[in-house]
């Protein structure tokens, strides 16, 4: 158990990590650094790894849901993980509108603009906080319909993730879409469970060439499409999956490496804080002139958005253990009083 135990967390670190570098990349680094010497090369690094960050990222979390996201609502840590991730999004979609009145620049993305605006993310995300959204939603669909067929859930919700390449994309409905899109991945974290933990523990020899080149095959075949069709989200679905696998081969050969189980591991455990930190240090970073006059020195350019992920990871994790001494604790969870009246059914049952 170990073993599994630490390549789902060093999964987690991974992803959230490239998410990170990601957000760097687009928010921070494209608008200061100068427009030649080596802002294409991230660019590519960062999408290409779409294929991995996401989709990894929501199969392992219904990974560790899976248990109780089958029980559905008959256990009531079931109802506890959902009410604590909506909690969650509530409280920092208001953190983000607070902070909203003190940054105000045209470049800082995802402000909440007005009180409307506020009020429309309550049902629909529109910032980084989706993913959260997306993780309370799933649980609460999956749990809601624990009696229908494994293989019928997963279907429809591969059908509704292709059909999202029929809809228009634009700005405000992107986000949405990714919660429609990613749902299937976390299914599959649910449905697919002791797949998941077999192949991380498989000992087939062949199985990192094959995961390579099936992930090779299924990103050509999606570069052949065109954007913005269903054939495109079909393709891309297919590479994404293979990504999964893929990842998950890799991590756990990297993970008999302790060095690496232990520093993924311990960011793997503590992804929360990052998640809803980074918006807040992004802001901080593209508003400070320091950050953008070091951009004129060569090395720190080539390494800016490295530098600027540490950071802002080495910030979150810092900033967390400052928060979790005192009251502000419930900025990261569910006030212990709420917990207990949600989970007393638990212990007289038990």
């Amino acid at each position: 158990m170990g073993a599994r135990l630490a390549w789902v967390d060093a999964a987690r670190g991974i992803c959230v990590l490239l998410v990170v570098l990601l957000h760097v990349r687009i928010f921070v680094y494209a608008p200061l650094a100068p427009p030649t010497n080596g802002v294409e090369i991230w660019t590519q690094l960062t999408e290409f790894f779409g294929a991995f960050r996401l989709p990894l990222l929501f199969v392992v979390s219904g990974l560790v849901a899976s248990k109780r996201v089958r029980a559905g609502w008959s256990d009531r840590r079931t109802v506890l993980r959902a009410v604590s991730l909506y909690w969650l999004y509530l409280v920092w979609l208001t953190v983000y509108a607070v902070l909203s009145i003190v940054f105000i620049s045209p470049g800082i993305p995802f402000r909440v603009m007005t009180p409307l605006h506020y009020l429309e993310q309550v049902f629909v995300p529109d910032s980084m906080l989706w993913f959260i959204f997306a993780l309370a939603a799933s649980v609460v669909l999956l749990a809601s319909l624990k009696r229908v067929r494994p293989a019928v859930m997963l279907a429809v919700l591969a059908i509704a993730s292709v059909a999202t390449g029929a809809v228009p994309l634009t700005r405000d409905e992107a986000l949405w879409l990714h919660v429609v899109y990613y749902a299937v991945f976390f299914a599959v974290g649910v449905y697919l469970a002791p797949a998941l933990r077999a192949l991380a523990t498989s000992r087939v020899r062949w199985r990192v060439p094959l995961a390579v080149g099936a992930f090779i095959a299924c990103q050509l075949l999606w570069q052949q499409s065109v954007e913005g069709t269903v054939l495109e989200s079909a393709l891309r679905l297919l590479r994404d999956s293979s990504a999964v696998v893929l990842s998950i081969v890799v991590i756990a050969l990297l993970v008999r490496w302790q060095p690496f189980a232990a520093t993924a591991s311990a960011i793997g455990r503590r992804t929360l804080p990052v998640f809803v930190l980074q918006l807040p240090l992004i802001w901080v970073l593209y508003l400070l002139p320091p950050v953008e006059w070091s951009l004129d020195v060569a090395w720190i350019r080539h390494l800016a958005p490295l530098l600027c992920t540490a950071l802002i990871v080495a910030a979150s994790l810092g900033i967390h253990s400052l928060v979790m001494r005192g009251s502000g604790r419930v900025l990261f969870g569910l006030p212990q009083g709420w917990r207990r009246r949600i989970l007393q059914r638990v212990a007289s049952e038990t």
